[in-house]
C-alpha cells in the first residue's frame, strides 16, 4: 500500500531516488501506526515522524524544508512562518545547531538563485559597490 501511494504522488511531482525511499519509509511508518491504532493497540509510540527528532541538517532536503517545530514542509522556511513559532530565522538556527549562513530553503532553490546570482554579476557588483564606498 506504501509503495502505490507513493507511486502515485512520485507521478505527480519529481522526486529523487533518495527521496522515494525516504517517502516510502515514512508512509509505511503512518501505516503502520494507523493500523496499529485501528486494532487499538497503540501504544503511545511519539517517534518517528517527530520533526524534534529529525537532524536538523536533514530537514533541508533538495526539493523541501521541512520546519523542525511544527513538520510542515515548505520550498522556503520563511520569516512569517517562523514568527508564527515566536522565533527568527537566526533564533531558529541557533536552537537547532545550524550554521548561521545557512539558507533556510529547499537545495534546490538556493541552486537555482546562485546560479541567477552569478549569470547577472551580483557578487563582482557587490564588490565593486563596497570599494567605492570604504571609508
Amino acid at each position: 500500500m506504501a509503495s502505490e501511494i507513493v507511486a502515485a504522488q512520485a507521478s505527480h511531482t519529481p522526486m529523487s531516488p533518495e527521496e522515494i525511499s525516504e517517502v516510502v519509509r515514512r508512509v509505511f511508518d503512518i501505516l503502520q501506526k494507523l493500523q496499529s491504532i485501528e486494532a487499538g493497540q497503540a501504544e503511545g509510540n511519539n517517534h518517528g515522524d517527530a520533526p524534534e527528532h529529525m537532524n536538523p541538517q536533514d530537514s533541508i532536503q533538495r526539493n523541501r524544508v521541512i520546519c523542525l517545530v511544527c513538520g510542515k514542509e515548505f520550498k522556503l522556511l520563511s520569516n512569517r512562518h517562523l514568527a508564527l513559532h515566536g522565533m527568527t530565522s537566526r533564533d531558529y538556527k541557533l536552537k537547532y545547531g545550524l550554521p548561521l549562513r545557512q539558507a533556510l530553503s529547499a537545495k534546490s532553490l538556493t541552486q537555482a538563485r546562485r546560479k541567477i546570482a552569478k549569470e547577472k554579476g551580483l557578487g563582482a557588483k557587490l564588490v565593486a559597490y563596497r570599494r567605492s564606498h570604504q571609508p
